[in-house]
C-alpha cells in the first residue's frame, strides 16, 4: 500500500514540476523580442512570517510597441526597494503577437521550482522500484 502511495504521489508531483517547466519554456519561446522597459512605479507588499512584518517591492514597468504604451507588473518581488529604481530602465522581452504577455531577464521562476518538484516527484517514484 505504501508503494502506490508514494508512486502516485511521485506522479502527481513530477506532473506539477513539469507544467511549470512547460510553462516557462513556452513562455520563453512566445517572448522573444527585446525592447528596455522603464520602472515607473514600485508596487509594495506587506507579508508576516512568524509575527514578523517584511516589506516586498513589485516593480511595474511602461514600454512602448508599435506606438502603443503598455504598463505592467512584475511577477516576482524583492525585498531591496533600490533594485529597480523608478525612472530606471530593465530589459524584457515580450510577444509580437500579444505585446502585455512578457518575461523579465534574470528571473527565471517557475523554472527553478519545476525542477525541483520534478527531482522530488522523480526521487518519490525510483524508491517505489526500489
Amino acid at each position: 500500500m505504501s508503494d502506490v502511495f508514494f508512486l502516485v504521489v511521485g506522479i502527481i508531483i513530477s506532473v506539477i514540476g513539469l507544467l511549470l517547466i512547460m510553462a516557462k519554456v513556452t513562455t520563453y519561446i512566445k517572448c522573444n523580442v527585446p525592447i528596455n522597459a522603464t520602472v515607473v512605479k514600485l508596487e509594495i507588499e506587506y507579508t508576516f512570517f512568524l509575527g514578523v512584518e517584511h516589506t516586498h517591492y513589485r516593480p511595474v514597468v511602461r514600454y512602448v510597441v508599435d506606438g502603443k504604451s503598455y504598463t505592467e507588473e512584475a511577477y516576482f518581488r524583492t525585498y531591496r526597494k533600490m533594485k529597480y529604481p523608478i525612472d530606471s530602465e530593465m530589459k524584457i522581452y515580450y510577444n509580437p503577437k500579444n505585446p502585455e504577455l512578457i518575461r523579465f531577464v534574470g528571473h527565471p521562476f517557475p523554472l527553478t521550482l519545476g525542477l525541483v518538484f520534478l527531482l522530488i516527484g522523480a526521487v518519490l517514484i525510483w524508491c517505489c522500484f526500489l
